[in-house]
């Protein structure tokens, strides 16, 4: 997004085209990673684009070590998108994940590891369910945002973008603009292992998630809906309990047809 350095990966959803032609508005719908990261000229644009909510999707951890900086008229939610079945906070330390890839079986364990991640968390998380709430209740402009704005993030927009009947295709595309964004953190921390990543696949794939994004772990969120589910409605009936007219109002607020069509 311009006036954005890339490695934040802050971005918009407006404009993406809808399967029946119309597009995502433009200035309602923003994503990136910690806004602590922001610098001042990024953070004084952050404040004049009239945001209602913030989402933090972050971990309590996460949170306190880089607190979101207030934004005025914006109410923040602190909502964390990784939590086990009893509800408990899972760790996104680099640490916890090469424990939890250890247990994993397979070749790649840690490309097993991350599509088991993304799709557990698009079922039934109540800090998606929430987002949903305040979509419905006008909460926007909205920013999402967790750490690197494109895990936890990118599982949100993969999941408001398909409420709005966006193509699965310019989805996942929009997904994987995250390496394009983050390339240059890509780059530096795989050379900075470059004897480590061409001696073990695992370790190079470890590195790619740390930074940047695997199209196929979106692809996974789409077709295990899919696999559930006989169509979207269903599912977000089901796991986020939103009717059919809460689809259709979220698609009377948040989409238009295009100006050169409407004229």
């Amino acid at each position: 997004m311009a006036g954005f350095r890339h490695e934040n990966n802050f971005r918009e959803l407006g404009g993406l085209r809808t399967k029946d032609g119309r597009i995502v508005r433009k200035g309602m719908l923003y994503r990136s990673g910690a806004l602590a990261s922001l610098d001042e000229r990024e953070l004084a644009a952050v404040k004049k684009m009239g945001l209602k909510s913030v989402i933090d999707l972050r971990g309590f951890v996460e949170e306190v070590a880089y607190p979101d900086p207030p934004i005025d008229g914006a109410t923040n939610y602190h909502l964390s998108a990784l939590v086990d079945n009893d509800g408990n906070e899972v760790s996104y330390s680099t640490k916890a994940m090469l424990l939890m890839a250890a247990k994993e079986p397979g070749i790649n364990k840690m490309q097993s590891l991350g599509k088991h991640l993304y799709a557990y968390i698009a079922f039934d998380n109540a800090a998606y369910k929430k987002m949903f709430d305040l979509l419905l209740e006008e909460r926007a402009p909205m920013l999402f945002h967790c750490s690197q704005g494109k895990d936890r993030t990118g599982v949100a927009a993969i999941l408001i973008l398909l409420a709005l009947g966006v193509d699965e295709t310019a989805i996942l595309d929009d997904y994987e603009l995250t390496n394009k964004y983050r390339k240059t953190l890509i780059q530096q921390e795989i050379s900075s292992h470059k004897f480590l990543a061409r001696i073990s696949k695992n370790v190079h794939t470890f590195l790619w998630i740390k930074e940047g994004v695997y199209r196929s772990f979106g692809q996974n969120v789409i077709d295990t809906i899919n696999a559930r589910y006989p169509n979207y409605e269903a599912f977000f009936k089901a796991e986020y309990d939103l009717s059919h007219e809460d689809l259709e109002r979220l698609r009377e607020l948040y989409l238009e047809v295009p100006a050169e069509e409407a004229l």
